[in-house]
């Protein structure tokens, strides 16, 4: 079957609820019907539930159902689960149930309750496998609950509007950025190109995403930053559909021929959740997938270190993390999250030599000294020595969905 598994987000209608909790009625301990009447249930979902489902073709496959309008109480509901019996056992629900997880934490609930059948051991197991704990309240039922107030901690200390602001020593993006480092990226991706669509996660201010218009005209932009994303407008006019939200929490409509992530994985606090999502739900069979990051074994940056300005290679600056770094990665410890998230390493490696950190640069890029041939000599001298660039690319395409 050469169609794909589509993971969307309140697509159903009534009526596609209705039949397919009929198809799964006697898989629910005990059957759903003996407990409600399925068309009047099916209604209630359309209309006050939120529906987190996975598509094959025009068939809804599974779905999972929560009340998420428990503001006061900061509780969300799971109200149903349910795949059809011929693709159960291939971690659809599980999918799912990290889709509502995310979702909840997104809103800022601090709980996610459910009750199930305690025979149903198949569902009670799942529930434990994400964090769920069981509190039973009688002989055939129990209330299962997953607090996740804990969790959101670091995202809800996270102002991803402030972050993409200049510090006092340290700019979030340099014409070093702009100047070099862009066109270089797009020559290295430019050969591995699929026709179609293109998905940029993290684009900024457009400058990025505006080298993208000579090559796609469907171009999708995921930005987390709103006032970034203002201005990218203000530049591309509706050249783009920007999407506002988190990787996390994004639900976007189709899946894309080209994924590009550029200089933001290490910004992530989950970077192979995200990972996961583009390799299982966003990225097209045969698509291809262009990861690019900083590189901590960049010459600028053994440098800083044997000039006691960092204390390792890897190390996130205080200056870095006011942007919001995660990690500083190296070849190999970027290449591991990508083979963790299933994803399909295809080519490896790396993007301008650079001994001189970028300050440095911007200020040389003003004078004659740095000539384009010298330019492109690192560039050419990066893809012989890739452990030694600026920035480091993976070039991915789509692998275990399991």
């Amino acid at each position: 079957m050469n169609k794909k598994i589509e993971f969307c987000f309140n697509r159903s209608l009534t009526s596609d609820v209705a039949k397919h909790l009929q198809v799964c009625d006697t898989a629910f301990t005990p059957p759903l019907s003996k407990r409600v009447e399925i068309k009047e249930y099916a209604q209630k979902i359309d209309e006050k539930a939120e529906r987190f489902e996975a598509w094959l073709g025009g068939e809804l496959i599974a779905l999972v159902a929560a009340y998420c309008n428990n503001s006061e109480g900061k509780i969300a509901y799971i109200t149903s689960a349910s795949v059809l019996p011929q693709w159960q056992g291939q971690s659809i629900a599980s999918k799912l149930l990290t889709n509502v997880v995310e979702y909840a934490r997104h809103l800022d609930f601090e709980r996610i309750e459910l009750e199930v059948d305690s025979k149903n051991y198949s569902a009670v197991s799942l529930y434990k496998k994400h964090g769920f704990s069981t509190r039973k309240t009688n002989d055939q039922t129990s209330t299962m609950y997953l607090d996740i107030g804990k969790n959101i901690q670091m995202n809800n200390n996270r102002d991803y509007n402030i972050e993409i602001n200049d510090t006092a020593d340290h700019q979030y993006a340099y014409g070093f950025d702009f100047d070099v480092m862009h066109p270089f990226m797009i020559r290295s991706f430019q050969p591995f190109f699929r026709k179609g669509s293109l998905l940029e996660l993290g684009s900024f201010k457009g400058d990025f995403t505006k080298r993208f218009l000579e090559h796609f005209d469907d171009v999708t932009c995921v930005e987390a930053s709103g006032v970034a994303i203002e201005e990218a407008k203000q530049k591309l006019g509706d050249k783009v559909n920007f999407i506002n939200s988190m990787f996390e929490t994004a639900t976007l409509p189709q899946r894309y021929d080209n994924i590009v992530l550029t200089h933001v994985l290490e910004h992530l606090d989950d970077p192979v959740k995200v990972l996961r999502r583009i390799n299982e739900e966003w990225l097209s069979e045969g698509g291809r997938f262009f990861l690019v990051c900083p590189n901590a074994n960049a010459p600028s940056r053994q440098i800083a270190v044997k000039m006691g300005l960092i204390t390792h290679n890897a190390a996130v600056t205080p200056a870095e993390a006011e942007h919001g770094h995660r990690v500083t990665y190296s070849l190999d410890t970027l290449e591991r999250d990508a083979a963790a998230a299933g994803l399909k390493v295809v080519h490896r490696s790396g993007i301008f030599f650079k001994a001189l950190a970028n300050f440095q640069w911007d200020k040389l890029l003003n004078t004659d000294i740095i000539s384009k041939e010298y330019l492109e000599g690192c560039y050419q001298l990066g893809q012989k020595y890739p452990d030694l660039c600026s920035s480091i690319f993976l070039m991915c395409e789509q692998g275990s969905t399991k």
